[in-house]
């Protein structure tokens, strides 16, 4: 997946004026019918960049030959007003896998030219490094998910002067779920990060479930178990374990133990976690008759796990490191 991601040099503000153009359409819209409602502010060659970047970063999806806004947000996206979308610009930019993986590499001291430069390297961009930097750095800062401080990368607590509800909601929830999403980059690493993505996985579930476990212990920790289940899945099919048809974290742990991609211990760490799995996803036990109660402190241990196995499942497989 690394060589689909292309970069344009278009500004964050255009990306969201074809947006609120297109959200206001009944159904699809035609790119002729963008150009000419944005005709006063942007050439259609300028225009023809921006509907790609809007794509990449998931705000529009195809229809046939048309467009339409990819969004839960889509109704507020069209009642917002100007100032307010740069929140749902803010959401896209912050689920687009290089743009993370570029914060992750400013957050741990190098410059914005190295961090693009590492990005471009691992995730197989093929746009070119100037531009990358140019549109990762102020996207981000246009985001204010980037602020320069003497250097130095900072996350602000919030914005001011968006008095709607909804978007202060929305804000607090972005905020968090970003800072989650560095800490998850940091465990897995940037090299098992894109693996994720080469398997089309979103780390979004994982972080929303590390966000959430005080609130619903038990709930997040099964949705963080159903990524796990997932990676072990694609995982065990891209590295040519038998996997298919096996059903459970425990089954595929020990698939991918009797195929020898992962060591004894790994698959001890794993079926540790098919317990986990059993605890969060089932009504009651199948012993005891009776729910099992998951704790704060339970869904946060387990949660944090399954990065650290996933890497140290991948180191193995694909480089024969025992790494923990």
């Amino acid at each position: 997946m690394g060589s689909d991601f292309v970069l344009t040099d278009v500004s964050s503000e255009a990306i969201m004026s074809v947006v609120k153009v297109a959200s206001h359409s009944i159904s699809s819209i035609s790119f002729p019918s963008i150009a000419t409602a944005l005709a006063i502010r942007y050439k259609e060659n300028y225009l023809k960049l921006v509907i790609t970047a809007c794509l990449q970063l998931n705000l529009l999806e195809v229809q046939g030959h048309e467009y339409v806004v990819n969004s839960k947000h889509r109704d507020s996206i069209k009642k917002a007003t100007k100032e307010e979308l740069g929140i749902f610009f803010r959401e896209s930019l912050q689920n687009y896998s290089p743009f993370l993986m570029y914060a992750d590499f400013i957050t741990n001291g190098y410059s914005s030219k190295d961090s693009a430069s590492m990005t471009k390297g691992i995730m197989q961009i093929k746009t070119g490094l100037s531009i990358i930097e140019k549109s990762l750095r102020v996207w981000g800062m246009g985001a204010k998910l980037i602020i320069s401080d003497q250097g130095k990368f900072r996350i602000p607590e919030g914005e001011k002067g968006l008095p709607a509800n909804y978007v202060k909601e929305l804000l607090e929830a972005l905020d968090s779920e970003f800072r989650t999403k560095m800490f998850l980059i940091n465990v897995l690493s940037a090299e098992v990060f894109n693996y994720l993505n080469t398997l089309g996985m979103d780390i979004s579930d994982l972080a929303k479930a590390l966000v959430a476990y005080e609130v619903d212990p038990k709930q997040s920790m099964h949705k963080a178990l159903d990524f796990f289940e997932t990676f072990l899945h694609k995982f065990g099919t891209e590295i040519h374990a038998k996997v298919q048809g096996k059903n459970g974290v425990n089954a595929l742990v020990n698939e991918l133990f009797d195929s020898k991609k992962i060591l004894k211990n790994q698959q001890h760490v794993g079926k540790g976690l098919g317990g986990c799995r059993n605890i969060s996803a089932h009504g009651v036990d199948k012993d005891t008759q009776k729910e099992w109660n998951v704790t704060p402190q339970a869904s946060l241990s387990t949660i944090i796990l399954i990065p650290v196995v996933i890497r140290s499942f991948y180191l193995f497989a694909k480089k024969q490191e025992q790494g923990f």
